[in-house]
């Protein structure tokens, strides 16, 4: 809604500031996510500052990283985010699947440090970035749905080597999406178009598989990302059948989450899933 008002009505321009809040006024921002407030409506200018403000309070926003562009730490899109590093050396990075880039930010100071790869199919370049995860050593790993593969890139963001193909081979890959790392540091891949989810180690040697199209316990629909918690269980988000399902450290299954629907705990079109510190 606020960005079809904007374009529109041509921005606020010629609009008082108490007619814009009034427009806004109208606006259920409680049901607006972060994701829309960071990249819809604080650089439309639509939401006066002291609103701005008020809404990152209410939901605990302590900082933000970019802003929409195609500048130095500026996102045309962001499909997903890692964080690795403690203190002053934490650092998150983010995954501009348009711009065709990874940028990595300083925690801390909210500094750009590192901007990772560029448009094409060249070692260390993407065509549709999707997915990031750090491994212990703090390297950068990175899937590309259109050129199926990961490409690792080193604490500085300099490309080291990459792995995988097109395929449905142990070690191929169809589209891999989401990406995470188990406690005893082999890869978990969410292959998408398999329909699958692979565990290589951080060479892309193949370790094991799990899952296999369909609808029924253990199987998915276009797996999209997947996360593991601090017991070793796995979720992955099985867009098609919307829901989320639960492995156990092996790769067997546990559970179910969530169904299609629109009420309490249902889904229409999950995207990602992440684990507090406390499961």
């Amino acid at each position: 809604f606020v960005e079809r008002w904007v374009r529109g009505n041509g921005g606020v321009e010629g609009m008082g500031r108490e007619a814009v809040d009034c427009v806004v006024g109208e606006l259920d921002l409680g049901q607006l996510s972060l994701k829309d407030v960071k990249q819809i409506v604080k650089p439309s200018g639509i939401l006066s500052p002291h609103r701005l403000i008020d809404f990152f309070d209410e939901y605990a926003v302590s900082g933000t990283f970019g802003c929409f562009g195609t500048g130095p730490g500026q996102f045309k899109s962001v499909a997903d985010v890692a964080v690795h590093g403690e203190g002053s050396e934490e650092r998150v990075a983010a995954v501009d699947a348009k711009a065709c880039r990874v940028l990595v930010f300083n925690v801390g100071s909210g500094a750009c440090v590192a901007c990772v790869g560029s448009m094409g199919n060249g070692p260390g370049q993407f065509e549709y970035p999707c997915g990031v995860a750090f491994n212990h050593r703090g390297e950068m790993f990175v899937s590309d749905r259109e050129l199926h593969r990961i490409s690792v890139f080193d604490a500085s963001g300099s490309y080291l080597r990459s792995f995988g193909s097109k395929g449905a081979g142990e070690g191929q890959m169809d589209h891999p999406t989401g990406l995470c790392f188990t406690a005893g540091g082999e890869l978990a891949v969410a292959d998408t178009g398999n329909h699958r989810v692979q565990i290589l180690r951080e060479d892309g040697t193949f370790v094991r598989t799990f899952g296999s199209k369909g609808t029924g316990e253990g199987q998915f629909d276009i797996p999209i990302d997947v996360a593991i918690g601090g017991d070793g269980r796995m979720y992955v988000v099985d867009q098609g059948n919307a829901r989320v399902v639960e492995f156990d450290r092996e790769g067997g299954y546990v559970r179910e989450i969530g169904s299609r629907g629109d009420g309490p705990g249902q889904f229409q079109k999950p995207f990602g899933v992440a684990l507090g510190e406390d499961g």
